[in-house]
């Protein structure tokens, strides 16, 4: 089966919870502490949509193995979060067609640069970033258990 990309629905919510408490633990995070956006996960889709933002689910064989979204963050911005990849997923171009949808999102939604954060931990995110052409601000850094911000310019 090949890789599908698609708008996060409601029932998916239960899969979406399970994979990012299963990435956070990978790096001794815990779903729900230190983030405000983690409770937004629990009102998909309506609590991006409703905002003006967007999530989406990646499958691959039928299982749910990656997610992303954009949020609005100010006039021009937007911010990719909750950009999680099982462990299974990770090398296989998952990553790449998640961030593909955000960027077209974010760009036909009027942004001119796409911000994220995240933590020292996640060195194979934050070099797939940068390899995407994010480059490192550190005035990007919202989110109490992130330590890194960048900046995509669209």
């Amino acid at each position: 089966m090949p890789l599908v990309v698609r708008p996060a629905l409601a029932a998916d919510v239960p899969r979406i919870e399970a994979l990012l408490r299963e990435v956070l633990s990978e790096f001794g995070l815990v779903f729900g502490e230190g983030s405000e956006t983690d409770a937004q996960v629990m009102g998909l889709p309506r609590s991006y949509a409703e905002h003006g933002g967007a999530f989406w689910v990646a499958e691959l064989e039928g299982e749910l193995c990656g997610t992303c979204g954009v949020f609005p963050v100010g006039p021009g911005a937007m911010e990719l979060r909750k950009m999680y990849l099982a462990s299974s997923a990770r090398g296989r171009g998952v990553g790449v067609a998640l961030l593909a949808e955000a960027k077209a999102f974010a760009r036909a939604a009027g942004a001119q640069k796409l911000v994220l954060d995240t933590t020292e931990q996640m060195k194979a995110a934050i070099a797939f970033y940068e390899r995407e052409g994010f480059v490192r601000d550190d005035a990007e850094v919202r989110g109490a258990r992130c330590s890194r911000g960048y900046v995509l310019a669209l």
